[in-house]
Formats: structure tokens, C-alpha cells, sequence
């Protein structure tokens, strides 16, 4: 049962930050920020990171900022959202930091019922479900409202669930963690997809968490958003910032025992994502240099295959043709990137090589 949130009086009210990065979202922006002010937690300190806009973001935010004197606003030089973060989580004043995207929106409850759960259980790090919600007006639903419920965990379980990213998400948008995890722990600037892994490391440092089964963050699926690209050059950016995200998943729960369990299921998708990202670089070489690949190649030669596995024929084949020697990987695909160009021309087949994940992964 979720805590009655009129039971935390004003003084009882810790600081939230919360932390908004913006990159042309003017269509976005107002929706969102409204979202917030109109929050029924009142103690917030709202950051706008205005990253580069190229359009009239900054200048609503600065409007935004003359409306209501919890927000402030940040300029800077086009970063990345990552940096955006991080310049938000460099200046937060608050005890407890949350994050929300430009171009989605949160639930009036939100903030005060996951604020109410982390004083009631003494939890670090408090995070709720989300919804699909896409252009045409459709909504996707993951939780059925009538069965909201509270869970805590402690520490090991709770990284063992992030780490499935199936029924809780990496997102960090659906969180409000304690501002003292982020003292070691940055996101990793420079990677446009998967930068949210971190999240894997909140959790580790987390003694509890607490999870509300409730939808209170509404993910606006459109089509213009970073993650969403019909560029390949971009695609491809993403597939390769989300391998290495989740390699470096792996390697970290391979340090350590507790979390085994889960190892299994993460070593696939990282085998999996790395596979098929060194298929790509075959297809489009124009896209990576040289030492990329043999990066990939080690990092994959590095990951033990075994009986258990469950990789398809295919992928264990080549897998194996990696760790014999990258260049046959390079001279196996090559040639059968030949045949396929040929047979479709030929019109004997019409197979799509390239940018396909052979892992599904979902916006984060």
C-alpha cells in the first residue's frame, strides 16, 4: 500500500532537485515543466539545462524561470544529455535528486508518494512505472492501477532486478535516488544511448530501494527523439554506445558473486549486441575506425562461451571465428555480405543485412 502522503508535514519535506535536460523541445517543454511546478510536493528546486538549443527552448525556459522562483535555469554549450545531467547533479542543492526528460511529463502524485516511501521504509533510492505514450494519442500501459503496490528490497535483489531491466528499468527518469550516491558516480558523457547503465551502480551503493507499482511518469514516444533515429550513421552510434554500455554490465557483475545469478541472462545480450555490432561494422565500415573493431573483438574474446550458452548455431559459429581471429570474422561476413548483395539483386532473396538488433532492446 502506498504511504499516505498528507502524512509528511512541511518540515518533514526534504529538498528534491529535479533535473531537466533540454535540447530543442519547444514544442515540448511548457507541458513538461508544467507537470512539475504543478507538483503536490512543493519543496522542489527545478533545473532546466538548456543544452545548445538551437530553437526557442532556451528562451521558454528563461520564461519559466521569471514564473516560478523554484526553477533555475542553466546555459550551456551542446553536450550531450549526459553532461547535461551531470551539470544538473553539479549544481543540485537538494538532499534527493530526480530526473525528468523535456519532452515527457509526470503524474501530480508523483514526487509526493515516492517522497513518502523513502521516509516510511528509510530507502535510498525510490522508482516507480511509466507509460507509452505515442503521438497519435495512444497510450501503453504496463501496470494495472487497481494492483498499486510498495516493495522494498535491500541491496542484492534489488541490483539482481535492475540488472533484468525487464520489470524495473534502468531509466533514471523513474527514479529519485539519495544525491549522496552520485558522489563517485557520473554518467558517462559522450555516449548518446545507454548512458543510463549507471543506474546499475546506484543501486549497488543502495543499502534498500523501494518501488512503487504505479504509473506515475508518462514517456512521450515520438518520432524526432534521440533514441528513435532513421539515421544509420546515428543508428549506428546507438547500437555501439548500448554494446558497450552492456559490457560493461557484465564485467561488473562478474566481480561480483552475489549477483551471479543474473549473469547469465546479461552475458547473453552483451554477446549478443557485440555480435551484431561487428556485423555492422563489416556492412558499414565507413561508420567505425579500425581499432574499434579490435576493441570489440577483445571484448568479445574475452567473454567465456560454454555449453549452457544459448546462443543460435549462427552466432556461437561466429563467435568462435572471433576468438580464432577477427580478420576471419571480417573475411566470413564480408563474403556473406557479397552473396546476399548478389542473391537480392538477383532477386533469389530480399534479406535486410545491417543495422537489425539481434538483441531487442526499448529506449533505455
Amino acid at each position: 500500500m502506498i504511504p499516505d502522503r498528507a502524512e509528511i508535514n512541511m518540515n518533514q519535506q526534504p529538498l528534491l532537485t529535479v533535473i531537466v535536460p533540454c535540447y530543442n523541445v519547444e514544442k515540448y517543454i511548457d507541458k513538461c515543466v508544467l507537470s512539475i511546478i504543478d507538483q503536490t510536493y512543493s519543496n522542489l528546486e527545478i533545473l532546466l539545462i538548456d543544452d545548445g538549443s538551437t530553437d526557442k527552448t532556451g528562451m521558454l525556459c528563461d520564461q519559466w524561470q521569471t514564473k516560478d522562483q523554484r526553477i533555475r535555469v542553466i546555459h550551456q554549450q551542446n553536450q550531450g544529455t549526459s553532461r547535461a545531467r551531470n551539470s544538473g547533479i553539479e549544481c543540485a542543492a537538494g538532499e534527493y535528486i530526480a530526473f525528468v526528460d523535456s519532452d515527457d511529463w509526470i503524474d501530480k502524485n508523483m514526487y509526493a508518494d515516492m517522497i513518502s516511501a523513502l521516509l516510511s521504509t528509510g530507502s535510498d533510492i525510490a522508482h516507480c512505472d511509466f507509460c507509452l505514450v505515442y503521438e497519435d494519442g495512444h497510450t501503453e500501459h504496463r501496470v494495472d492501477e487497481r494492483q498499486a503496490t510498495v516493495k522494498t528490497m535491500g541491496r542484492v535483489e534489488g541490483v539482481i532486478m535492475i540488472s533484468e531491466d525487464h520489470y524495473w528499468r534502468t531509466a533514471p527518469v523513474c527514479k529519485i535516488c539519495k544525491k549522496t550516491l552520485f558522489e563517485h558516480i557520473k554518467f558517462p558523457e559522450g555516449r548518446v544511448f545507454g548512458e543510463d547503465m549507471i543506474v546499475l551502480d546506484l543501486f549497488h551503493q543502495a543499502s534498500q530501494t523501494v518501488f512503487l507499482n504505479s504509473e506515475y511518469y508518462f514517456y512521450f514516444v515520438r518520432s524526432g527523439s534521440t533514441s528513435r533515429q532513421g539515421n544509420i550513421q546515428k543508428e549506428m552510434k546507438n547500437y555501439s554506445d548500448f554494446s558497450d554500455a552492456y559490457y560493461e554490465r557484465y564485467c561488473f557483475l562478474k566481480q561480483y558473486p552475489e549477483y551471479h545469478s543474473v549473469l547469465p541472462l546479461v552475458k547473453h545480450t552483451a554477446t549478443c549486441l557485440c555480435l551484431g555490432l561487428m556485423r555492422n561494422m563489416v556492412v558499414y565500415p565507413q561508420y567505425f575506425t579500425d581499432e574499434y573493431f579490435k576493441v570489440k573483438a577483445e571484448q568479445l574474446r574475452t567473454i567465456p562461451l560454454t555449453k549452457e550458452d544459448k546462443l543460435r548455431t549462427a552466432l556461437k559459429f561466429e563467435m568462435y571465428m572471433v576468438k580464432i581471429s577477427p580478420m576471419l570474422f571480417q573475411i566470413w561476413r564480408s563474403f556473406y555480405v557479397r552473396i546476399i548483395h548478389l542473391t537480392n539483386k538477383l532477386k533469389i532473396t530480399d534479406r535486410q543485412i545491417g543495422t537489425q538488433m539481434v538483441v531487442a532492446f526499448w529506449w533505455w
